[in-house]
């Protein structure tokens, strides 16, 4: 089902040198929601995922699909996750040999395929991937929907099987302008999340592209006006086109021209794993009614 990737401990302790999260000035109704501040926690958001541990035995680990737009930058997202936990740029495996199973967190992120106007992923396959039915190593059809004869389909998935968290990718600077069959598209998998239950989020990438000192700087993020006006604008835009509520909207950015790991890029992405690890984790009591 298209990339997927566990995670490992090895170096998350780079990723703490935070910087202030401002919600009271970019999204004043997400601060009265969520009321914290990054630099206020990042030992604590370290120790948080550095002893998480599953609410039930009977899932292994939690899964998060990504889910966006060709070119939202769904692969750079994956490519951050690497890098927190990693500590290097464009990792290609993080659970090699020498790592034991101790070093290993709970966590599962899948990758998909680009949603397209007339190409890209079947809605209807990322519907079934939701529920646990679609195995590793399926290659999505645009064309047609997996069929309950294919040897990658679980008739019967377990809990453990299913997406327990949405993460749909979003560039902030091409919201506004995003095709409305695409938006259909991605709306309708979140009807399907939100019938099912599933915690869903949005990552906004390319927030440092809506002002030049921010882009320079990432730490002026939660303190420019630009960034404020026009991120708040297209989190707006997305509430109404998506139904995702403002705090489940989490600014990112990804790595482009960088050379080396940014503990900046890689806070970021931090802050948001810690809550929607949190989120996912309700879900799944809920779900195995604990």
């Amino acid at each position: 089902m298209g990339n997927s990737l566990t995670v490992n401990m090895s170096e998350i302790s780079k990723a703490i040198n935070c910087f202030t999260r401002k919600w009271s000035v970019l999204f004043p109704s997400v601060y009265i929601l969520c009321g914290i501040s990054v630099s206020d926690r990042p030992d604590e958001m370290v120790k948080f995922l550095e002893d998480f541990k599953v609410c039930t035995q009977e899932v292994t680990e939690l899964r998060f699909l990504l889910h966006g737009p060709v070119g939202a930058g769904k692969s750079s997202t994956f490519n951050i996750i690497k890098n927190v936990f990693e500590g290097r740029q464009f990792v290609k495996c993080l659970a090699s040999s020498e790592n034991s199973s101790e070093d290993l967190l709970p966590l599962a992120f899948n990758d998909t395929v680009g949603v397209e106007k007339e190409q890209g992923v079947h809605t209807d396959d990322i519907i079934s991937a939701l529920r646990g039915h679609i195995k590793e190593g399926y290659v999505f059809n645009p064309k047609s929907q997996i069929s309950e004869e294919n040897p990658h389909y679980l008739k019967n998935p377990s809990l453990s099987d299913r997406i327990h968290c949405l993460v749909s990718v979003v560039a902030a600077d091409r919201i506004a302008v995003m095709d409305q069959e695409i938006i259909n598209k991605m709306r309708q998998v979140r009807q399907a999340a939100n019938r099912m239950g599933i915690p869903q989020v949005v990552f906004m990438t390319r927030v440092d592209l809506a002002c030049p000192l921010t882009k320079e700087n990432l730490r002026y993020i939660y303190k420019s006006k630009k960034v404020r006006d026009n991120v708040s604008k297209k989190a707006s835009r997305s509430f109404s086109l998506l139904g995702i509520p403002v705090n489940c909207i989490f600014p990112v950015k990804n790595y482009h021209m960088e050379t080396h790991v940014s503990g900046d890029i890689n806070c970021l992405m931090l802050d948001a794993l810690t809550q929607i690890v949190d989120w996912a984790n309700d879900y799944v009591a809920q779900i195995a009614q604990i």
